[in-house]
């Protein structure tokens, strides 16, 4: 199936691609992206992959907002006000943080083998990245959060009385903190108005983006721009016709119907469905109770993109859902606590060498 995704891509590419090198890029980030289904799944049969990838976990969250503070210090970047920045985690590319703070708060729950200290740090630093998700005013990282929680806990009742004691004391972290990115978040949100005003969700550019493109295959009633896609990848020219900027299209499932066509369209359908769909009804419970929160961030991320052209947290996200499908049970370590009794155990005693020689020559 891989082979015959990566060759309708590579098919595309050379007989409908739009700007060559802006094609090329996106189609082989996809590529590669798309490639760590299969090595996910390798990781996940050979070795126990959700316990072992707990420390890189911790250390990628404790290092988003080390770049962040880098990042304002010396003004790499850019965001929507002049006084805030998030370096080159601009946008979509900031969706690696919701993924590992999800990875985060489960292996609070889940991890019985740490200590407590160890669990309030990581708590800690779990409320810092979701603060400067609230401060860069990404609406579908929060949602990807609230969903992957919200489907975690319907897979495992057992913690739901855990996480919310777990969210009431991030949501304290996130008060008694707010003075410190009050100043950000609303200089941020000034230049967001769009946002918090309901009414102009209508005019929402992925909204719009789904009209125009119907309005496109109405107007050029072109069959193989139908079937196979406009240009493969390169939607700035479709952003200056309709938008009157380059602005590329966001939405994934728009950007796969214009790009390939109802024909990609299939096959991408298909292709995920094959290594994510089929066959979960052998994934164990433990593993079961990941997998599918992660699969719901994906398909969160369809809607309003960008999964496709965005190497931040692609590649990241395929490894763990397939590492996580084809793994070996997930099952932590508990530790062992010895019952004292009253009375001792009774060992026969091992008899002495000489006794068992003397013995033997009689």
């Amino acid at each position: 199936m891989f082979l015959i995704f990566t060759g309708f891509l590579l098919s595309l590419l050379i007989f409908n691609h739009g700007e060559i090198i802006q094609s090329a890029k996106i189609t082989f980030s996809i590529i590669v992206t798309v490639s760590m289904l299969l090595v996910g799944r390798h990781v996940g049969q050979t070795t126990n992959f959700i316990e072992e990838f707990e420390p890189y976990n911790r250390f990628m969250l404790a290092l988003i907002p080390v770049y962040v503070i880098y990042a304002n210090i010396f003004n790499v970047g850019y965001s929507y006000s002049a006084s805030f920045t998030d370096g080159f985690l601009t946008h979509s590319r900031m969706y690696i943080a919701p993924i590992l703070i999800f990875m985060g708060i489960q292996y609070i729950l889940e991890e019985r083998e740490r200590s407590t200290f160890i669990k309030i740090v990581d708590a800690i630093i779990i409320g810092v990245n979701i603060a400067i998700l609230i401060v860069i005013t990404r609406r579908t990282s929060i949602g990807m959060i609230v969903v992957a929680i919200l489907i975690y806990c319907a897979f495992n009742t057992k913690v739901i009385f855990k996480m919310a004691m777990i969210l009431f004391f991030m949501a304290t972290i996130l008060v008694l903190a707010y003075p410190l990115y009050e100043k950000p978040l609303r200089e941020q949100m000034a230049e967001r108005e769009r946002i918090q005003n309901l009414e102009t969700y209508e005019n929402e550019g992925r909204v719009r983006e789904t009209i125009f493109l119907w309005d496109h295959h109405n107007r050029e009633q072109s069959a193989m721009e139908l079937f196979f896609g406009v240009q493969l990848f390169d939607t700035e020219s479709f952003g200056v016709r309709y938008f009157g900027i380059p602005r590329p299209i966001h939405s994934d499932i728009n950007m796969i119907i214009y790009s390939t066509g109802l024909v990609g369209f299939l096959i991408f359908f298909a292709f995920f469905s094959y290594y994510l769909l089929l066959g979960n009804n052998s994934i164990s419970k433990p593993n079961r109770k990941i997998f599918y929160p992660l699969l719901a961030m994906f398909l969160v991320v369809l809607l309003p993109g960008r999964f496709i052209g965005t190497f931040t947290f692609g590649p990241l996200l395929m490894l763990l859902l397939t590492a996580t499908k084809h793994g070996r049970k997930y099952k932590l370590k508990k530790r062992v606590k010895l019952k004292k009794t009253r009375y001792r155990q009774l060992v026969p005693p091992v008899p002495h060498e000489k006794t068992v020689a003397k013995s033997l020559s009689n």
